[in-house]
């Protein structure tokens, strides 16, 4: 998140920038990043950004990249067609690209949280906003596939489909 622990917009874009991204642009303060790089060197510049955010950060962080053109399917898609956004709270969680593909079956129970899809590296969820019993997806993923994960909101997952 920008702002907390050192790290803000006109760093975080240096950051990416350094580490080979470039037209490198963001999104609100969640830390959401869009940028242009040869699809060849995407896992060294994941590594090395995901290495320089947690240093600056002081705590490991992980970075999830997608192409845009998967956010804009996702997005056009709606997974969450039908559901009423002021009753969940909808969000896609996400594995490192380079993680082993998801074994839908390795799910934990998921209480209230409803799992929507399930995708090789990404599950979309949406949870009751009140109440017991709502785990949230990263927890649920984390345990299922050992690694660690992030979730965005459906919400800014539109905007940077709307904004690419």
């Amino acid at each position: 998140m920008l702002g907390r622990d050192g790290l803000h917009r006109a760093g975080l874009l240096d950051t990416v920038s350094w580490a080979g991204g470039s037209n490198a642009r963001s999104y609100l303060t969640t830390g959401n990043v869009s940028f242009d790089a040869d699809i060849g060197s995407i896992d060294e510049l994941s590594s090395r950004l995901e290495t320089a955010l947690s240093e600056i950060v002081s705590r490991p962080t992980l970075v999830a990249v997608r192409k845009q053109e998967w956010v804009s399917r996702l997005v056009s898609n709606n997974p969450f067609a039908g559901l009423e956004c002021g009753d969940w709270e909808l969000e896609v969680t996400f594995l490192r690209h380079t993680s082993a593909p998801l074994d839908p079956r390795s799910l934990p129970a998921s209480g209230r949280t409803r799992l929507v899809a399930i995708y090789g590296r990404e599950v979309a969820s949406a949870r009751p906003r009140s109440g017991p019993g709502r785990p949230h997806v990263n927890t649920l993923l984390e345990r299922a596939s050992g690694e660690p994960a992030t979730a965005r909101g459906w919400t800014t997952l539109c905007r940077i489909s709307r904004d690419a």
